[in-house]
C-alpha cells in the first residue's frame, strides 16, 4: 500500500486527525489551543558549533597540510567559557545568550548529519532521513494537536514538509495580517464597508446557500469537498478575529544593528502572537548567514550575534504576551535550534570554513532539562558515540538525525503508533526520551 493510501485509510479509521490535504474536513468549530507550542529556529547554511556550543580551542592538521593550524582564531587570546553547565565559545554575543538562557537549554553535541550537501543535510536533520517525503516535527505537531485551527502550522521557509498531514500558512507582515483579519475595515479610514446588521444578514444568506448546495444529492465528491473547504475558510476567518487583541501596536524591526536585512524578530513576533491567540501549534522561523566559505569570523560573528538577539527576543516577547494576556507562553514554549550541519575545524585559503557533517542542536524550555549537555566530540571535532547511559564512549552509538527526530517526536507528543508506522525512523541503539 502506498503511503498516501495508508494515510487516507488511517484517517477514515480514526487513527489520525483529519487533515485538509487528506480528506474533506469536518465543519470547523471556533476553538482555542492552549497546550504546548513548538517553534523551530533554522540556522540556515551550516553553523560553526566550534564557535558556539561545542567550542574547540586547539590545533588540527588538515589532510594535505604540512603544519598544524588553529581551529578558531578567537582561541588565541580567550579561553572557553561556561554557564549553567554548558561550555561555549567566547565569540560574538555567546556570553549573553548562554548566561541569560543557558538554564533553559539542552545541548546535543556530536550530531552526525552524514552529509556535506545543504539540501540533504536539511532533510536529514529536520526529518530523520535523507529521502524526500518525511514530515517536519512542526507538521506532525500541527496535525496531531491542531485540527480545526486556521493557522495550526506557520512557516517562514524552513523545512516544512507536511507529508499530506496538514497544511502550512505563510504570515510575515503584521499590517497584511491585520487587513486579512479586519476585512470590513478600510485601510485608509476609521469607518466600515458594511453595518454590523448588514454583515449578519449576508452571513445568514451565505450559510443558507451553502446548506442548499451541500444538500444536493447530485453533488460530485470534488464539489462537495470544495464547498466544505469554503465553509471552513469562513469559520477560520472568524477564528482569526481573535488575533485583534494580540496584534502588537508596533512591529518588530527587520534590520539588525548594522542596518542589514534581519527578519527573524518579525517572524518570531508573528509566531508568538498567533500562538498566544490559541490559533497556532507549531511554527518555523529562519535565520540566514551561516554559509561562510569566506571571511568566516566576521560573517559568523554577525550571524551568531543576531541569533542570540533572536533567542533573547523570543523569550522576552513571550513574557510580554504573558504579562498582557495571561497566555503562559513561557511555560508552553518548546524551542528547537538546529542547522544543516556544521563547518570545518579549520579555515580555508579565503579565511572561510567549508562544510562539516558533525554539528549540534539545542532544545529550550522554561525550567530546563535533567541534563544540560549530551554528546561529545573529539578535540578535532569528530563525533564520539554514546553508551546506553548517554555518556561518551568510543564504542557507543553515534548520534544521528533519526535519534534526534525520535526525541522531538516524543517531546511533541507525536510518537504515536500511526506516525511510527507511516514514518518509521531507524533510532536503534540510542534512546534519548528520558532527556525530556
Amino acid at each position: 500500500m502506498q503511503r498516501r493510501e495508508l494515510l487516507k485509510a488511517m484517517v477514515a479509521a480514526g487513527m489520525l486527525p483529519s487533515a485538509g490535504l487528506l480528506s474533506a474536513p469536518a465543519r470547523a468549530e471556533v476553538t482555542r489551543y492552549e497546550g504546548p507550542v513548538y517553534l523551530v529556529l533554522f540556522a540556515s547554511g551550516g553553523w560553526d558549533v566550534t564557535s558556539f556550543c561545542d567550542p574547540k580551542d586547539g590545533l588540527i592538521q588538515p589532510s594535505g597540510s604540512g603544519s598544524a593550524v588553529r581551529i578558531n582564531n578567537w582561541s588565541a587570546s580567550e579561553p572557553i567559557q561556561s554557564a549553567h553547565g554548558i561550555d561555549y565559545a567566547p565569540f560574538a554575543d555567546n556570553a549573553s545568550l548562554f548566561t541569560n538562557h543557558g538554564n533553559k537549554m539542552l545541548v546535543l553535541n556530536g550530531l552526525d548529519a552524514q552529509t556535506n550537501a545543504h539540501s540533504a543535510g536539511v532533510r536529514h536533520v529536520f526529518s530523520g532521513r535523507f529521502a524526500d517525503g518525511y514530515p517536519a516535527v512542526t507538521a506532525l505537531a500541527a496535525a496531531q494537536h491542531g485540527a480545526g485551527l486556521p493557522l495550526a502550522f506557520l512557516s517562514n521557509g524552513g523545512y516544512r514538509e507536511t507529508a499530506g498531514l496538514t497544511s502550512f500558512s505563510l504570515m510575515q507582515d503584521p499590517s497584511t495580517l491585520g487587513n486579512l483579519v479586519n476585512t470590513n475595515e478600510p485601510q485608509w479610514g476609521a469607518h466600515q464597508y458594511h453595518r454590523p446588521e448588514s454583515l449578519g444578514l449576508m452571513d445568514q444568506y451565505r450559510q443558507a446557500r451553502m446548506d442548499r448546495l451541500q444538500a444536493r444529492a447530485t453533488l460530485t465528491r470534488r464539489l462537495s469537498q470544495a464547498s466544505e473547504y469554503m465553509e471552513n475558510s469562513a469559520a477560520g476567518r472568524d477564528q482569526l478575529k481573535t488575533l485583534n487583541q494580540y496584534l502588537p501596536e508596533t512591529s518588530a524591526p527587520t534590520v539588525d544593528a548594522d542596518g542589514n536585512w534581519f527578519p527573524l524578530l518579525r517572524q518570531i513576533q508573528l509566531s508568538l502572537v498567533s500562538m498566544a491567540a490559541g490559533l497556532t501549534v507549531a511554527a518555523d522561523v529562519v535565520h540566514w548567514g551561516f554559509d561562510t566559505h569566506a571571511n568566516h569570523d566576521s560573517e559568523h560573528r554577525v550571524a551568531l550575534r543576531n541569533l542570540a538577539a533572536g533567542v533573547d527576543y523570543l523569550w522576552q516577547e513571550a513574557a510580554n504576551l504573558d504579562s498582557a494576556h495571561g497566555t503562559n507562553l513561557t511555560g508552553r514554549l518548546r524551542v528547537v535550534i538546529a542547522s544543516d550541519f556544521s563547518r570545518t575545524p579549520w579555515y580555508n585559503d579565503g579565511a572561510g570554513k567549508d562544510h562539516w557533517p558533525i554539528g549540534s542542536a539545542v532544545l529550550m524550555q522554561n525550567g530546563g532539562f535533567s541534563r544540560a549537555v549530551v554528546g561529545q566530540t573529539t578535540a578535532t571535532h569528530d563525533a564520539l558515540g554514546l553508551d546506553p547511559n548517554l555518556e561518551a564512549s568510543e564504542t557507543g552509538t553515534i548520534l544521528t538525525p533519526a535519534h534526534f527526530q525520535t526525541l522531538l517526536r516524543h517531546w511533541s507528543g507525536t510518537n504515536t503508533s500511526a506516525y511510527q508506522q507511516l514514518f518509521p525512523l531507524d533510532d536503534s541503539g540510542l534512546d534519548l526520551r528520558a532527556l525530556v
